[in-house]
């Protein structure tokens, strides 16, 4: 399939505005750096929206969903009031398109996911000294680091984004129950 015809205009709305909404969570876990961070990371989840239309070329209807997430700009400033939502929204996006289209397109989707909430995650690099954060900023590290270590090598992320990223993985690999 080409695009997203196929869903009605509710589910299309779910899913492109998952990824809005999971990237302003990540972006508002932890506030440090005010405006100047806000805005990096707003440049970073619009350059990885555009990015993905061309990384998911191979899953039509995943990329589609990409770039629907950018088209519905006037739908940007509801979804980042239902932020707090992210990873319902999330999970049942899953849900959606586990019914609707293959494994390799539902593994895509959460790649994409996984992949703006990571990019607004290290959009800005908060300041955080590893040594300030203790026993938990060693501990999220770790869960992050042994999830994925490429990733959590190439980020500028804090305690709160490592926590974060990690509940998002669980939201992702989670299985449904029948």
């Amino acid at each position: 399939m080409s695009d997203i015809s196929f869903l009605n205009p509710d589910e299309q709305n779910l899913l492109s505005g998952s990824l809005y909404k999971t990237a302003i969570w990540m972006s508002h876990i932890d506030d440090e750096g005010s405006h100047d961070a806000d805005e990096q990371e707003r440049q970073a989840l619009e350059a990885i929206l555009k990015k993905s239309v061309r990384k998911f070329s191979a899953y039509p209807a995943i990329a589609e969903i990409a770039a629907e997430a950018l088209r519905r700009e006037k739908y940007w400033p509801q979804w980042e009031k239902e932020s707090d939502s992210a990873l319902d929204d999330v999970a049942q996006s899953i849900a959606l398109l586990t019914a609707r289209l293959v494994d390799d397109e539902v593994s895509a989707y959460k790649q994409l996911i996984m992949g703006v909430a990571s990019s607004v995650a290290g959009a800005f690099d908060e300041g955080e000294d590893e040594n300030e954060g203790g026993l938990w900023a060693s501990l999220s590290g770790l869960v992050v680091g042994a999830a994925n270590p490429k990733l959590k090598a190439e980020m500028n992320t804090s305690p709160a984004e490592d926590s974060a990223l990690t509940a998002l993985t669980q939201v992702l690999n989670a299985k449904k129950e029948r």
